[in-house]
């Protein structure tokens, strides 16, 4: 019990410090966050859309992996220093409400909650690899194995692409329940085949 508070004070924590460092990207946390959730039909059309945009630029450029990374670097960088100069300017603070301040509390909470799968995910494979190594071994050697024939039969940036197009969908499916329906289909077919 006292593990359970201490993990939600420290999520808590996590949640408040998110929220101050993303002061400056307030407005444009929520405007992503509802365009992720699929808040309205042609939300979806926006996210792959956008998506699509992105990786047709990065295919017609063609850059090397490092001057890739060098240049999404700089973008970070510049839009790290622009946005927050400017953001006050486009989204006046009279603006700003408890509507939009609970939507900002809720937008960082599922960045929060993200950021923590991950780590999860991750502390699950090593405690694995701790009780039982050869199932460890296993799961990493058949999942990487996976991904490495899918690379084989296509262009990397093509599963790139299709994997980025996944993970911005999940929002949107988990807000209209579609992920936990396609859950229970799945787990009917499962037992079905049983």
């Amino acid at each position: 019990m006292d593990e359970e508070v201490s993990v939600i004070t420290k999520n808590d924590q996590n949640i408040k410090h998110l929220k101050s460092s993303l002061h400056g990207w307030r407005e444009i946390c929520v405007l992503t966050n509802r365009v992720l959730r699929w808040e309205q039909p042609f939300h979806p059309a926006i996210v792959f859309g956008v998506s699509t945009i992105v990786f047709t630029f990065i295919w017609y450029m063609d850059p090397s992996f490092i001057t890739g990374i060098s240049m999404f670097l700089v973008a970070v960088c510049v839009l790290d220093y622009i946005v927050p100069f400017v953001s006050p300017m486009v989204f006046p603070e009279a603006n700003w409400n408890a509507t939009k301040e609970k939507e900002f509390n809720q937008a960082c909470s599922n960045i929060e909650l993200a950021k923590s799968t991950v780590f999860e995910t991750v502390t699950s494979l090593k405690r694995l690899k701790k009780t039982n190594p050869w199932l460890y071994v296993a799961v990493v050697t058949v999942g990487l194995s996976t991904l490495a024939w899918l690379g084989k039969q296509m262009h990397n940036l093509l599963l790139l692409y299709f994997i980025v197009l996944f993970i911005t969908a999940i929002p949107g499916l988990v807000h209209h329940g579609l992920a936990k329906r396609g859950l229970s289909y799945f787990e009917r077919f499962t037992k079905k085949a049983k």
